[in-house]
Protein backbone atom coordinates (compact mmCIF):
# COMPACT_ATOMS: atom_id res chain seq x y z
CA UNK A 1 0.00 0.00 0.00
CA UNK A 2 2.66 2.60 0.57
CA UNK A 3 3.72 2.70 -2.89
CA UNK A 4 0.28 3.37 -4.56
CA UNK A 5 0.08 6.78 -5.45
CA UNK A 6 -3.33 8.96 -4.41
CA UNK A 7 -4.54 8.08 -7.62
CA UNK A 8 -4.26 4.55 -7.21
CA UNK A 9 -5.87 4.37 -3.74
CA UNK A 10 -8.56 6.24 -5.12
CA UNK A 11 -9.30 3.55 -7.81
CA UNK A 12 -9.15 1.11 -5.22
CA UNK A 13 -11.94 2.87 -2.81
CA UNK A 14 -14.23 3.46 -6.07
CA UNK A 15 -13.99 -0.84 -6.36
CA UNK A 16 -14.37 -1.40 -2.71
CA UNK A 17 -17.70 0.84 -2.83
CA UNK A 18 -19.00 -1.65 -5.85
CA UNK A 19 -18.78 -5.40 -3.51
CA UNK A 20 -22.27 -5.06 -1.75
CA UNK A 21 -21.09 -7.31 0.88
CA UNK A 22 -19.08 -4.45 2.41
CA UNK A 23 -20.99 -1.50 1.21
CA UNK A 24 -23.97 -3.36 3.58
CA UNK A 25 -22.16 -3.49 6.80
CA UNK A 26 -19.54 -0.91 6.59
CA UNK A 27 -19.95 3.21 5.99
CA UNK A 28 -18.10 4.78 3.07
CA UNK A 29 -16.06 6.50 5.13
CA UNK A 30 -14.75 3.18 6.76
CA UNK A 31 -14.23 2.10 3.25
CA UNK A 32 -12.06 5.02 1.90
CA UNK A 33 -10.03 4.33 5.19
CA UNK A 34 -9.57 0.92 4.96
CA UNK A 35 -8.71 1.33 0.81
CA UNK A 36 -5.80 2.66 1.98
CA UNK A 37 -4.13 -0.49 3.44
CA UNK A 38 -5.82 -3.44 1.84
CA UNK A 39 -3.07 -5.91 -0.51
CA UNK A 40 -3.45 -8.40 -2.51
CA UNK A 41 -2.23 -11.85 -2.37
CA UNK A 42 -1.91 -14.68 -5.03
CA UNK A 43 -2.75 -18.24 -4.60
CA UNK A 44 -1.97 -20.91 -6.93
CA UNK A 45 -4.50 -23.73 -7.51
CA UNK A 46 -4.98 -26.05 -4.64
CA UNK A 47 -4.20 -23.71 -1.97
CA UNK A 48 -6.13 -23.29 1.08
CA UNK A 49 -6.82 -19.65 2.12
CA UNK A 50 -7.54 -19.28 5.68
CA UNK A 51 -9.97 -16.55 6.16
CA UNK A 52 -10.41 -15.90 9.98
CA UNK A 53 -7.57 -13.09 10.00
CA UNK A 54 -9.27 -10.68 7.68
CA UNK A 55 -11.98 -10.25 4.46
CA UNK A 56 -11.25 -11.44 1.20
CA UNK A 57 -12.42 -10.39 -2.08
CA UNK A 58 -11.41 -12.47 -5.35
CA UNK A 59 -10.39 -10.33 -8.17
CA UNK A 60 -9.04 -13.77 -10.21
CA UNK A 61 -9.85 -16.96 -10.62
CA UNK A 62 -12.15 -19.39 -8.49
CA UNK A 63 -12.46 -21.07 -4.89
CA UNK A 64 -14.27 -23.57 -2.89
CA UNK A 65 -15.40 -23.29 0.67
CA UNK A 66 -13.80 -25.71 3.20
CA UNK A 67 -16.54 -25.73 6.07
CA UNK A 68 -17.69 -28.37 9.13
CA UNK A 69 -21.36 -28.37 8.89
CA UNK A 70 -23.26 -27.62 12.61
CA UNK A 71 -25.31 -25.76 14.54
CA UNK A 72 -22.80 -22.50 15.29
CA UNK A 73 -22.63 -22.20 11.33
CA UNK A 74 -26.12 -21.25 11.43
CA UNK A 75 -25.83 -19.31 14.35
CA UNK A 76 -23.05 -17.26 13.28
CA UNK A 77 -24.79 -16.80 9.70
CA UNK A 78 -27.41 -15.06 11.19
CA UNK A 79 -25.32 -12.60 12.96
CA UNK A 80 -23.78 -9.19 10.74
CA UNK A 81 -21.07 -9.45 12.90
CA UNK A 82 -18.62 -11.51 10.48
CA UNK A 83 -18.83 -11.24 7.20
CA UNK A 84 -19.76 -14.46 5.52
CA UNK A 85 -21.59 -13.96 2.35
CA UNK A 86 -24.93 -15.26 1.21
CA UNK A 87 -22.82 -17.15 -1.75
CA UNK A 88 -20.78 -18.60 0.83
CA UNK A 89 -23.83 -19.76 2.91
CA UNK A 90 -25.65 -20.94 0.10
CA UNK A 91 -24.73 -25.05 0.38
CA UNK A 92 -25.53 -25.07 4.15
CA UNK A 93 -28.99 -26.77 3.18
CA UNK A 94 -32.13 -26.66 5.58
CA UNK A 95 -31.77 -30.63 5.79
CA UNK A 96 -28.68 -30.33 7.68
CA UNK A 97 -29.38 -28.03 10.39
CA UNK A 98 -31.01 -30.88 12.83
CA UNK A 99 -27.78 -32.76 12.69
CA UNK A 100 -23.90 -32.71 14.47
CA UNK A 101 -21.47 -33.51 11.24
CA UNK A 102 -17.92 -34.06 12.22
CA UNK A 103 -16.54 -34.77 9.07
CA UNK A 104 -16.30 -32.08 5.93
CA UNK A 105 -18.65 -31.75 3.69
CA UNK A 106 -17.74 -30.58 0.29
CA UNK A 107 -19.68 -27.87 -1.41
CA UNK A 108 -21.77 -28.28 -4.46
CA UNK A 109 -20.53 -26.99 -7.90
CA UNK A 110 -22.55 -23.72 -6.93
CA UNK A 111 -21.13 -22.76 -4.41
CA UNK A 112 -17.97 -22.10 -5.95
CA UNK A 113 -16.93 -18.20 -5.46
CA UNK A 114 -15.99 -16.79 -8.33
CA UNK A 115 -14.90 -13.08 -9.45
CA UNK A 116 -16.24 -10.35 -6.59
CA UNK A 117 -17.28 -13.05 -4.18
CA UNK A 118 -15.75 -12.35 -1.21
CA UNK A 119 -15.24 -14.76 2.60
CA UNK A 120 -13.89 -14.14 5.87
CA UNK A 121 -14.66 -11.70 8.67
CA UNK A 122 -13.83 -8.42 10.07
CA UNK A 123 -13.72 -9.64 13.49
CA UNK A 124 -10.37 -10.33 15.29
CA UNK A 125 -10.76 -13.78 16.84
CA UNK A 126 -8.75 -16.55 18.51
CA UNK A 127 -7.10 -18.95 16.25
CA UNK A 128 -9.01 -22.11 16.80
CA UNK A 129 -9.58 -25.13 14.28
CA UNK A 130 -13.23 -24.79 14.30
CA UNK A 131 -12.84 -21.05 13.17
CA UNK A 132 -10.36 -21.80 10.63
CA UNK A 133 -12.33 -24.42 9.05
CA UNK A 134 -15.17 -22.18 8.96
CA UNK A 135 -13.91 -18.93 7.14
CA UNK A 136 -11.38 -21.40 4.42
CA UNK A 137 -11.31 -21.57 0.83
CA UNK A 138 -9.73 -23.88 -1.42
CA UNK A 139 -8.24 -22.37 -4.85
CA UNK A 140 -9.65 -24.39 -7.40
CA UNK A 141 -7.10 -21.99 -9.81
CA UNK A 142 -4.57 -19.72 -9.70
CA UNK A 143 -6.51 -16.94 -8.23
CA UNK A 144 -5.51 -12.95 -7.35
CA UNK A 145 -7.28 -12.11 -3.72
CA UNK A 146 -7.24 -8.87 -1.90
CA UNK A 147 -7.52 -8.92 1.37
CA UNK A 148 -8.75 -6.53 4.15
CA UNK A 149 -6.92 -7.02 7.66
CA UNK A 150 -9.16 -7.88 10.70
CA UNK A 151 -6.23 -6.18 12.84
CA UNK A 152 -6.17 -3.16 10.43
CA UNK A 153 -10.23 -3.23 11.13
CA UNK A 154 -9.75 -2.93 14.52
CA UNK A 155 -6.75 -0.73 15.19
CA UNK A 156 -8.96 1.94 13.20
CA UNK A 157 -12.23 1.14 14.63
CA UNK A 158 -10.36 1.70 18.48
CA UNK A 159 -8.54 4.84 16.97
CA UNK A 160 -11.90 6.24 15.57
CA UNK A 161 -13.91 5.34 19.22
CA UNK A 162 -10.49 7.10 20.83
CA UNK A 163 -11.25 10.48 18.89
CA UNK A 164 -15.10 10.46 19.33
CA UNK A 165 -15.03 10.12 23.18
CA UNK A 166 -12.77 13.10 22.93
CA UNK A 167 -14.76 14.81 20.96
CA UNK A 168 -17.84 14.31 23.20
CA UNK A 169 -15.67 15.13 26.33
CA UNK A 170 -15.30 18.45 24.78
CA UNK A 171 -18.47 19.21 23.99
CA UNK A 172 -19.75 18.27 27.66
CA UNK A 173 -16.91 20.33 29.55
CA UNK A 174 -17.68 23.42 27.17
CA UNK A 175 -21.86 23.25 28.28
CA UNK A 176 -22.23 25.78 30.97
CA UNK A 177 -23.40 23.56 33.51
CA UNK A 178 -20.72 21.18 33.32
CA UNK A 179 -17.46 23.54 33.45
CA UNK A 180 -16.45 22.23 36.96
CA UNK A 181 -17.48 19.01 36.72
CA UNK A 182 -14.25 16.65 37.10
CA UNK A 183 -13.23 14.18 34.66
CA UNK A 184 -13.64 10.93 35.53
CA UNK A 185 -17.76 12.10 35.81
CA UNK A 186 -18.00 12.97 32.39
CA UNK A 187 -16.09 9.82 31.05
CA UNK A 188 -18.88 7.83 33.00
CA UNK A 189 -21.44 10.29 30.93
CA UNK A 190 -19.51 9.70 27.47
CA UNK A 191 -19.82 6.26 27.64
CA UNK A 192 -23.75 6.55 27.40
CA UNK A 193 -23.97 9.51 24.61
CA UNK A 194 -24.89 8.60 20.51
CA UNK A 195 -25.03 10.96 18.14
CA UNK A 196 -27.98 12.76 16.42
CA UNK A 197 -29.04 14.32 14.03
CA UNK A 198 -32.18 16.64 13.88
CA UNK A 199 -33.83 18.11 10.84
CA UNK A 200 -34.83 22.39 10.67
CA UNK A 201 -38.49 22.67 11.99
CA UNK A 202 -37.80 19.33 14.06
CA UNK A 203 -39.77 20.10 16.97
CA UNK A 204 -37.71 18.45 20.12
CA UNK A 205 -40.07 18.30 22.62
CA UNK A 206 -43.16 19.89 23.49
CA UNK A 207 -44.34 21.61 26.18
CA UNK A 208 -46.34 19.81 28.88
CA UNK A 209 -44.39 16.81 27.79
CA UNK A 210 -41.47 14.72 29.77
CA UNK A 211 -38.07 14.53 27.27
CA UNK A 212 -36.70 11.13 26.85
CA UNK A 213 -32.86 12.57 26.54
CA UNK A 214 -30.63 14.95 27.78
CA UNK A 215 -29.09 16.74 24.96
CA UNK A 216 -25.94 18.28 24.32
CA UNK A 217 -25.82 20.95 21.17
CA UNK A 218 -22.76 20.03 18.86
CA UNK A 219 -24.05 22.17 16.14
CA UNK A 220 -26.59 24.40 15.11
CA UNK A 221 -29.51 25.88 17.33
CA UNK A 222 -33.04 24.92 18.65
CA UNK A 223 -35.58 28.14 19.06
CA UNK A 224 -37.62 28.08 22.67
CA UNK A 225 -41.47 28.96 22.18
CA UNK A 226 -43.85 29.28 24.99
CA UNK A 227 -47.62 29.40 24.85
CA UNK A 228 -48.96 32.68 25.51
CA UNK A 229 -52.24 33.76 26.14
CA UNK A 230 -53.46 37.23 24.98
CA UNK A 231 -56.58 39.25 24.59
CA UNK A 232 -57.07 40.02 21.16
CA UNK A 233 -59.69 43.84 20.76
CA UNK A 234 -62.44 42.32 18.20
CA UNK A 235 -64.71 46.12 18.54
CA UNK A 236 -65.07 48.41 21.36
CA UNK A 237 -66.40 46.68 24.54
CA UNK A 238 -65.41 42.86 23.40
CA UNK A 239 -62.49 40.67 23.22
CA UNK A 240 -61.46 37.65 22.41
CA UNK A 241 -58.67 35.23 24.34
CA UNK A 242 -56.03 34.04 21.75
CA UNK A 243 -53.01 31.38 22.14
CA UNK A 244 -50.17 31.87 20.27
CA UNK A 245 -46.57 30.63 20.19
CA UNK A 246 -43.54 33.36 21.27
CA UNK A 247 -40.11 32.69 20.42
CA UNK A 248 -38.23 32.96 24.07
CA UNK A 249 -34.71 32.06 23.47
CA UNK A 250 -32.32 30.15 21.56
CA UNK A 251 -30.23 27.47 22.51
CA UNK A 252 -26.97 27.38 20.72
CA UNK A 253 -23.57 25.09 20.24
CA UNK A 254 -22.36 23.71 23.67
CA UNK A 255 -25.21 24.16 25.40
CA UNK A 256 -27.62 21.41 26.82
CA UNK A 257 -30.96 20.54 28.10
CA UNK A 258 -33.56 18.27 29.48
CA UNK A 259 -31.64 17.52 32.59
CA UNK A 260 -34.40 18.73 34.85
CA UNK A 261 -36.96 16.95 32.95
CA UNK A 262 -35.20 13.97 32.66
CA UNK A 263 -34.51 13.50 36.12
CA UNK A 264 -37.02 14.87 38.18
CA UNK A 265 -39.75 13.88 35.72
CA UNK A 266 -41.32 16.94 34.97
CA UNK A 267 -42.89 18.39 32.17
CA UNK A 268 -40.87 20.97 30.06
CA UNK A 269 -42.59 24.50 29.91
CA UNK A 270 -41.70 25.35 26.76
CA UNK A 271 -41.32 24.05 22.66
CA UNK A 272 -38.33 23.16 21.45
CA UNK A 273 -37.75 23.36 17.54
CA UNK A 274 -34.50 23.16 15.37
CA UNK A 275 -33.79 26.09 13.97
CA UNK A 276 -31.66 24.41 11.18
CA UNK A 277 -29.96 20.58 11.10
CA UNK A 278 -28.71 20.21 14.82
CA UNK A 279 -26.33 17.22 15.85
CA UNK A 280 -26.43 16.58 19.54
CA UNK A 281 -24.83 14.18 21.42
CA UNK A 282 -27.77 12.55 23.57
CA UNK A 283 -28.16 10.52 26.73
CA UNK A 284 -30.94 8.40 26.76
CA UNK A 285 -33.38 8.62 29.73
CA UNK A 286 -32.95 4.65 30.37
CA UNK A 287 -29.10 4.62 30.26
CA UNK A 288 -29.34 7.50 32.46
CA UNK A 289 -31.08 5.95 35.26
Amino acid sequence: PIYRTLREHKTVWKMLKTIPDLTRQLPEEHLKILSKSVTSETWVKGSTVVGNDGFYIILKGSARPQTKVHNNLIEKNESTASFIPQRFQGFVNEDFKNFMLAEMHPPSRDATLRQWSTFGTLEVEAQTESQTKEYSVITEEDCEILKISAKNYARFKSEKIKLENKEKVKLIRKCPYYEEWPTLSIHELVALIKWKKFPPGHVVVESGKIISFVAYINSGYCDIYRNIVGLMKLQPKRVKKIQELVCMGRLKEKESFGEISVLLQVPFTCTVVTGKEVEMAIIEDKDLF
